[in-house]
């Protein structure tokens, strides 16, 4: 049974989720007991290989294309406690907002791996992203940060998942959807850019899937010392758009806006 604990803790991070979230973890995961780890309350799932879900990292959000679903992106801990390099699996749920059971499900062994670039945060996505007349696919967000002081690096990752023919299937893999990152010298002078991209609906339309239009923006600037003083200026801005087709399986995306 879910502890009253655990439940206030998934309530605490849940948007737009009830009680019936709970019960939506435990109808994925029957068999689940709760335990006391380092950081907080955790699920422990039964049976080999033993998963640990920590309820702060579970996204959960009924999804306003469809109120009758709820949408929960989990991280499957493959240890209970936080380590020099932590592994998790995805998995990604849509349950029933009215009872709990699961409609559907897609999970990627080891896609979610923390070491030098930590994720920091996932998140569902549920703009409306209508691929074609009968299908709405939702995303999952995935931000990663760095930890050196000297060479700053933040980057968030849009996954986006359909179910067509009764079956939760990734559509769009990775795309980088912002970064941040720089390499300075701890007190003033270093370089740095950004991005930004956004995602929009095409009318044209490959394989039965409307494409997706990628509007990026980014600048790129240096920070210089001048005596006391530490200036910063915009040494360049660019802007772009590319159409990601969709070429029967999933959106094409080029490296040069895969994220990590």
């Amino acid at each position: 049974m879910l502890s009253l604990s655990l439940a206030a803790s998934f309530s605490a991070h849940a948007d737009g989720c009830d009680e019936r979230s709970y019960e939506l973890l435990l109808a994925a995961y029957p068999g689940s007991t709760s335990e006391t780890g380092d950081n907080g309350e955790l699920l422990r799932t039964p049976g080999a290989p033993t998963r640990w879900i920590k309820l702060g990292d579970v996204a959960c959000k009924v999804w306003p294309a469809s109120p009758d679903k709820t949408l929960l992106a989990v991280r499957l801990r493959h240890e209970a406690a936080d380590g020099d390099v932590d592994v998790a699996d995805l998995e990604v749920l849509v349950g029933d907002s009215n009872r709990p059971r699961i409609l559907q499900r897609y999970r990627e062994n080891e896609a979610l791996t923390s070491d030098a670039m930590r994720i920091s945060s996932v998140t569902l996505d549920t703009a409306r992203y209508r691929l074609n007349d009968s299908v709405t696919a939702f995303g999952v967000r995935v931000a990663y940060s760095g930890s050196s002081r000297v060479n700053p690096y933040a980057s968030t990752v849009l996954n986006l998942y359909a179910a067509d023919e009764g079956k939760l299937r990734p559509v769009l893999r990775k795309l980088e959807v912002a970064l941040d990152r720089g390499e300075w010298d701890g007190n003033c002078a270093g370089e740095f850019e950004n991005a930004k991209r956004t995602v929009a609906i095409d009318a044209k339309r490959d394989h039965g899937y409307a494409g997706l239009l990628v509007a990026s923006a980014g600048q790129s600037s240096r920070a210089v010392a001048d005596g006391k003083d530490c200036s910063e200026k915009t040494v360049a801005k660019n802007k772009s758009s590319v159409r990601l087709a969709f070429d029967g399986r999933e959106y094409v995306v080029p490296q040069s806006l895969r994220g990590l």
